[in-house]
């Protein structure tokens, strides 16, 4: 309402006086008339301040606008810079990737490379295994030839004494045919021809037994031979091994006698081959408690014997053992017979397991994840005594194996590849 009587005011009528040539005029102007006009001069100074505003602050609005433009294009310096980084980055990660593909590449070639040897060696484990049975048949066989020997030399005997009666009886016959020499001139004639036929015999008899006591004789000798051969491969005295399985019942070997060029009687052969097969078999027990097979089955040597660069700290260090790396949890076996004299967690070691196989032959199995025998029990050879593992210094599943002899640590290698030739035909 004031707006209104203040506009009522203002244009309230008004009288202008003009005065020209000498006449005044009185000029009314009425309200009708001034609204328009002061609604035009508002109008003016509205458009006028206006102007003047948007003039004033039109200047700042393009500063504001020039900062936000050059804020939009450092933004896109710095995004261009890191689409740049990105790109080198994408032409790394590319290239990273390539040699990633050419070491994948490489790895799936070792891979096929590995499962060809595996495979092989598969075969080879199965011929192994073929060549042992044939050894333990021809061993069988040659028991057998003995026992048959043996039974053949007591029929013999049996045979021998039976001659040697009849001999005597025929003697007998002949003293008292000699008494009448007219009548029993034929039958002496006969006798005597039946006696050299017979003593013939006998002495063919002895010559044959003698023949093959001698073969066997030179056959065990060949075997003791082989065996001792065996021992001495792997750095170990034959003789010593034997005092030290059997002190009070050591036997060694007698001397050889060629085929052909034996000169000792039926019963000196009779006693050199028991004599050898006692040795023989004293070699055979003491073959079985030497750690001739790996520890594994299916293994891949990871480490060897000797000096090698640790693999936790990369420092030069002597390895005294050997290491053999396959899958978490594969069976772990006993390579030989013996006495558990340790089985626990070692240290170092981790869960260990350490064999007596006497005559100061000791074998060590480390960082098994779990062990399945107990101090003081006997185990046979092959039988399960653990799972591999990676407990203790270990950077991955494998079994740290150890061959100790008198308290010196040598390489478990001479050992397995001397007894791949134990099952050789």
């Amino acid at each position: 309402m004031r707006i209104f009587e203040a506009i009522a005011r203002a244009t309230d009528p008004r009288e202008i006086v003009l005065y020209g040539g000498g006449n005044v005029r009185h000029l009314r102007i009425a309200r009708w008339v001034q609204i328009p006009g002061v609604l035009a001069v508002v109008a003016t100074v509205g458009w006028f301040a206006n102007v003047t505003v948007v003039y004033f602050g039109f200047d700042k609005i393009i500063q504001a606008k020039n900062e936000e433009i050059a804020r939009v294009i450092e933004e896109n310096t710095a995004l261009s810079s890191r689409v740049s980084n990105m790109r080198s980055d994408i032409t790394d990660v590319a290239g990273t990737l390539k040699k990633s593909h050419h070491n994948l590449v490489g790895l799936i070639n070792q891979n096929d490379t590995y499962r060809a040897e595996i495979e092989n060696l598969k075969k080879a484990i199965r011929v192994s295994e073929g060549k042992r049975g044939e050894q333990l048949r021809r061993q069988a066989a040659l028991t057998a030839k003995v026992e048959g020997l043996e039974k053949q030399l007591e029929k013999s005997e049996k045979s021998s004494q039976r001659v040697s009666q009849n001999l005597e009886e025929t003697k007998s016959q002949l003293t008292t045919a000699l008494v009448d020499r007219g009548a029993f001139a034929s039958a002496r004639d006969w006798l005597e021809k039946r006696v050299e036929r017979l003593e013939q015999r006998i002495v063919f008899l002895r010559q044959t037994q003698k023949l093959a006591l001698a073969k066997v004789n030179t056959r065990t000798l060949r075997d003791i031979e082989k065996i001792e051969g065996i021992i001495k491969s792997v750095g170990l005295d034959p003789v010593d091994l034997l005092r030290a399985h059997n002190p009070d019942e050591y036997a060694a070997g007698g001397p050889f006698v060629p085929e052909g060029e034996a000169t000792a009687s039926l019963e000196d052969e009779d006693a050199l081959l028991e004599k050898h097969m006692a040795h023989w078999q004293q070699l055979q027990d003491v073959l079985t408690r030497l750690p001739l097979i790996a520890p594994m089955d299916h293994y891949r040597l990871s480490s060897g014997f000797g000096r090698r660069r640790d693999p936790v700290n990369k420092k030069w260090a002597r390895h005294e053992g050997i290491d053999l790396a396959a899958k978490l949890r594969a069976p772990v076996l006993a390579t030989a017979e013996g006495k558990v004299s340790f089985s626990g967690w070692q240290g170092r070691y981790g869960r260990l397991v350490e064999i007596d196989h006497g005559g100061g032959i000791k074998t060590r199995y480390g960082h098994l994840r779990r062990t399945l025998v107990k101090k003081g029990q006997t185990v046979q050879l092959g039988d399960k005594i653990g799972q591999l593992g990676s407990s203790g210094r270990s950077t991955g599943p494998h079994v740290h194996y150890e061959v100790i002899v008198d308290g010196k640590k040598v390489d478990p290698e001479r050992f397995i590849k001397a007894g791949k030739n134990v099952f050789k035909g």
